[in-house]
């Protein structure tokens, strides 16, 4: 599968491709964000994703396209990808994350055993494997850096409280905004690194109120910032103890408006990059063949930038 075209925000292609585009997934110091999946998932993002450079993939979940209808079968194909892979659950993987999760941790612990000979060869230090996270820390090095992702609440619906309070409190013991909140800033503070980047389904309050802002609420005539208050407060700790937040990224809030017209997906605030990596499809028909779209983190120093990657499973099949 050949990369291709970077594109703008929306479902149109640009009509060039920007400078360095079609370096993106060959660089090391890459991050891959692949937005809410709703089964948009094939063999061919395995193969090029396991042939890609990548350091990390992380996954801001919906793996299937409704509540309980096929995620668990999404998550059996994202086993089989080589690099270090977060799957952050989304508010479609409720009544399937236990198995989702049970099935990916069975697969990896079957490759640390006995080895898989459908996988690449491990990377080295033995990062590679795929699991699904929430409140969690996942200590990694991006190129020169030592970075922790922090990986926020699951099941995100988005707004002022907590979505699923009973699956919430079953799988990760917490129940209110309250508890959630002061769960992620524990992790903040335990987190070993300075440099930090948020994963999770929904993006955090604070980034406007309009349809069109990246976590807005386009779903009601008054619109309104629908994004998370606990990861809002997380962040803002993490800047108050001095942490460097080089990202926080996630999804939910699908591009296209319901109003019609298109999401911004990208802002720097404070120094900090909100990434909304939610292209829903994220495979598509354009140009004549079948896009896999996903978003590509680079990290330079100690700045980092997003851009949109296109991959043709034609070009990959011929």
């Amino acid at each position: 599968m050949s990369q291709g075209h970077v594109p703008s925000a929306g479902s149109h292609l640009p009509s060039a491709v920007p400078s360095g585009a079609g370096r993106v997934a060959g660089q090391r110091g890459c991050v891959a964000v692949i937005g809410d999946v709703h089964s948009a998932w094939t063999w061919h993002d395995v193969a090029y994703f396991n042939r890609s450079e990548y350091e990390l993939v992380l996954v801001a979940g919906d793996l299937g396209g409704s509540r309980a209808r096929d995620g668990l079968s999404i998550a059996r194909s994202m086993a089989a990808l080589a690099q270090r892979t977060l799957v952050m659950p989304g508010n479609n993987d409720v009544d399937e994350y236990g198995r989702i999760a049970a099935e990916l941790t069975y697969r990896r612990g079957r490759v640390d055993l006995l080895g898989d000979a459908d996988r690449v060869s491990e990377p080295p230090g033995g990062t590679s494997g795929v699991r699904t996270c929430g409140y969690s820390l996942h200590p990694v090095r991006i190129g020169s850096l030592d970075v922790t992702i922090v990986a926020g609440r699951p099941f995100s619906r988005g707004g002022p409280e907590v979505s699923f309070p009973d699956a919430l409190e079953l799988s990760f013991g917490v129940r209110s905004i309250e508890q959630s909140r002061a769960r992620l800033v524990a992790l903040v503070d335990a987190a070993a690194t300075e440099h930090l980047i948020f994963i999770a389904h929904n993006g955090p309050f604070g980034l406007g109120g309009a349809m069109s802002d990246p976590w807005g609420r386009d779903f009601h005539d008054d619109a309104g910032d629908w994004g998370d208050h606990d990861l809002r407060d997380a962040v803002a700790h993490a800047s108050a103890s001095g942490r460097h937040t080089l990202a926080v990224v996630a999804g939910h809030m699908h591009w296209t408006l319901r109003s019609g017209g298109q999401r911004q997906w990208q802002v720097r605030k404070d120094g900090i990059l909100y990434v909304n990596a939610a292209r829903v499809p994220r495979i598509f028909e354009a140009t004549g063949a079948s896009m896999h779209h996903h978003i590509a983190l680079h990290l330079a120093n100690d700045r980092i930038e997003a851009s949109e990657v296109l991959v043709s499973a034609e070009s990959e099949a011929g």
